[in-house]
């Protein structure tokens, strides 16, 4: 069986006076293809505002990049982006080739998943407990799971696993570089993830630990430290990096006569659409 979802998302950007020559980045459109996942369609739309260049690329890691220049936005400006992703229910394990398992990329620390010795410590004593392979990639998932709450505000979208684990608390970002610091540690190679998933509401973020298969392949392990669980069906991947600054949803510069501060809103509707038999009678919204 096949299962389809939309997203749809509605991003606001809202300025204290007219801007001009905004670039503005967005890593929000699902990968065409991801394990099981395999993207559709997608569209994005730009309200107020007229681009004057809309570039969609591919990066180093395969995700989709969607760069704008808009030459003038009067006071705000919103993009309307949705997207159908189709997923297998009977498809097999998440695959990659062999020689992820030694991609530096996914091995190295990085300013945001830097060790200290409070980390040093955890995987020290998950090696002490003899474990490997996935297991070892699952004790971690509880590890963080356990040592931080789940608090917002307490931190940002600069702030290192370190300190997120020194806070105790943090968001889904924070627990996915915290179990990246960890797996890394650990000598598996880890990315982080962003993406949508059902009944969460907006984005969240999880992390995928690679490991060998016996067929010399390396094998997906998703797993969600937020929740202490590996991820399912509820789960779609928007893209993967090294860690948050790889794959930021929003980015982007402007020019303004004014010193004031940019107010952005942002809204996601994540659907699960059935079957690939569905019809827009069938929807029932998640999130």
């Amino acid at each position: 069986m096949t299962l389809r979802y939309k997203i749809h998302q509605r991003i606001t950007y809202r300025y204290e006076g007219p801007v001009r020559s905004l670039e503005q980045r967005l890593v929000v459109q699902p990968r065409s293809v991801h394990g099981d996942q395999r993207r559709v369609s997608r569209r994005l739309s730009v309200l107020n505002a007229t681009p004057q260049r809309v570039d969609a690329s591919v990066d180093a890691f395969g995700n989709t990049v969607v760069t704008l220049n808009i030459p003038r936005v009067e006071e705000e400006v919103t993009f309307v982006i949705s997207s159908i992703v189709e997923r297998d229910a009977q498809h097999g394990p998440h695959l990659e080739p062999g020689a992820m398992l030694e991609d530096r990329r996914l091995l190295d620390a990085t300013p945001l998943t830097t060790v200290d010795q409070t980390i040093n410590r955890l995987a020290d004593e998950l090696r002490a407990s003899g474990l490997t392979g996935g297991a070892l990639a699952s004790a971690a998932n509880s590890c963080v799971h356990n040592a931080l709450r789940y608090q917002h505000g307490a931190t940002s979208v600069h702030t290192t696993a370190a300190e997120a684990l020194a806070r105790r608390a943090g968001v889904c970002q924070d627990y996915a570089h915290v179990l990246l610091a960890l797996t890394r540690r650990l000598g598996l190679a880890s990315r982080y993830v962003s993406g949508q998933m059902l009944g969460f509401g907006g984005s969240h973020a999880w992390v995928e630990v690679l490991v060998p298969d016996a067929g010399g392949n390396a094998r997906v392990l998703s797993l969600d430290p937020t929740h202490g669980r590996a991820t399912g069906y509820e789960y779609i991947t928007v893209a993967v990096g090294r860690d948050y600054a790889d794959v930021a949803p929003l980015s982007g510069t402007y020019h303004a006569p004014f010193a004031g501060s940019l107010t952005s809103t942002k809204r996601v509707f994540m659907t699960a659409l059935g079957s690939d038999n569905s019809t827009d009678s069938d929807v029932r919204a998640i999130a």
